[in-house]
């Protein structure tokens, strides 16, 4: 059930090209190029997430603060144009100079604004991303995410909140979008430098979801230390949720992606729905290669052996002395092997258990990706909080991500 539809409804979007900086949990800060939706912010990575409806005619208008053209691709959209000076519209196409491809799009040179526009014509999560030098501008940064709604889709209705639309088995509880990219830092340096940018040297250090590395993609959205780096990677969720999913692959490599916990069952690749008409083609998979440029819709639950809500199956408790990880005393279990009951820690133990919720991992499967700059843990990995039933707010879960009231 591939809906395709048109109506009134217009979106207007203002997106900057600009530099900046990002933090790795090692100490290192390292340059970017990205795009953000305030003129008076620098770089952040990923791009601001665009949650559309299903039919929008969406507006997009570039300005590029960086010293070299750079313009937005919009895969999976069809029938994009670029809005000309005097006010026309044209198809997007690929441009040349001196006979030479330059950029796979129509783009807006240093200091100059140029106008995309498209109808988001179908439901899906997509790419969007610099079609100028993407081998170097992609890598600096240059993407973001697009999530459209389908036209039926409605927040408070639970037949109605879907990623595909009512019937087409993709209703969820919460959702969460997980963007994998990597970083050659030495790569970032030469172009903070102005010098020679070798994609053939490409050797990556860093791995980032949603723009950090581990542990950073376990702390909120929005982390005051974390300016540039808005968004959480970090996944909750209460048992027997569904929770959506949704990858967007932005890097150069394919990630291998696996939640502990329990298989994820995919919906739909690349924007479109895993259906044949009545017949259903989604699939379970233990874990799930995003390839460049590649999408993944999936549901995720959580069950539990022999979860009840009030289940008290017996079992022997560890001593107190062996409840503590770390020479520091830390701790991510509560001691009780059940959601929702905290045994006592002795004095000075500082506990990272909330409400006595369970903490799987979620990460990459190629073990490089797992660290920072070869220091594990780090890298392409968050967790999944499964919190006891009524315990999450309705915020957790949500798109689009809205920062906090001043």
């Amino acid at each position: 059930m591939d809906q395709v539809t048109t109506d009134t409804r217009e979106r207007v979007i203002n997106l900057w090209a600009r530099d900046g900086y990002i933090s790795i949990p090692d100490g290192n800060s390292i340059y970017i190029w990205g795009f953000v939706d305030d003129p008076g912010k620098s770089a952040q990575l990923p791009g601001p997430i665009l949650v559309l409806s299903q039919g929008e005619t969406v507006t997009v208008t570039l300005t590029n603060h960086l010293s070299e053209p750079v313009s937005i691709c919009f895969p999976g959209q069809s029938g994009v144009k670029a809005i000309t000076s005097g006010g026309g519209e044209s198809p997007v196409e690929p441009q040349y100079q001196d006979g030479k491809l330059v950029s796979l799009t129509n783009f807006a040179a240093p200091g100059q604004s140029l106008s995309y526009i498209f109808v988001a014509s179908r439901p899906g999560t997509y790419l969007y991303e610099s079609g100028t030098n993407p081998h170097k501008q992609v890598h600096m940064g240059l993407y973001g995410a697009i999530v459209v709604r389908p036209k039926d889709y409605m927040a408070h209705h639970p037949k109605h909140r879907t990623a595909y639309g009512a019937g087409t088995g993709t209703e969820f509880d919460r959702e969460y979008l997980l963007i994998p990219g990597e970083i050659d830092p030495e790569l970032h340096q030469a172009a903070e430098n102005g010098q020679s940018y070798d994609i053939r040297s490409y050797k990556p250090r860093y791995w980032t979801l949603n723009g950090r590395s581990n542990p950073d993609t376990d702390l909120p959205n929005f982390a005051g230390h974390l300016p540039n780096q808005p968004y959480s990677a970090m996944v909750m969720a209460e048992p027997d949720e569904k929770v959506l999913l949704r990858y967007v692959g932005a890097g150069i490599e394919s990630h291998p992606l696996h939640p502990h916990g329990n298989h994820t069952r995919a919906v739909a690749l690349d924007g479109r729905l895993l259906r044949n008409g009545r017949v259903d083609l989604s699939y379970k998979r233990f874990t799930v290669l995003v390839s460049p440029g590649q999408t993944v819709d999936q549901i995720f639950q959580w069950h539990g052996l022999g979860y009840t809500p009030a289940n008290t199956i017996p079992t022997l408790l560890p001593g107190l002395r062996n409840l503590a990880i770390g020479h520091t005393g830390m701790t991510m279990w509560s001691g009780s092997p059940y959601l929702g009951v905290k045994g006592d820690l002795p004095v000075d133990i500082v506990s990272y258990n909330e409400a006595g919720e369970y903490h799987f991992m979620l990460h990459s499967h190629e073990e490089p990706q797992i660290t920072n700059w070869g220091e594990f843990p780090g890298g392409m990995m968050t967790m999944i909080a499964i919190y006891p039933t009524g315990t999450l707010g309705q915020h957790h879960g949500m798109l689009p991500i809205t920062p906090p009231a001043p």
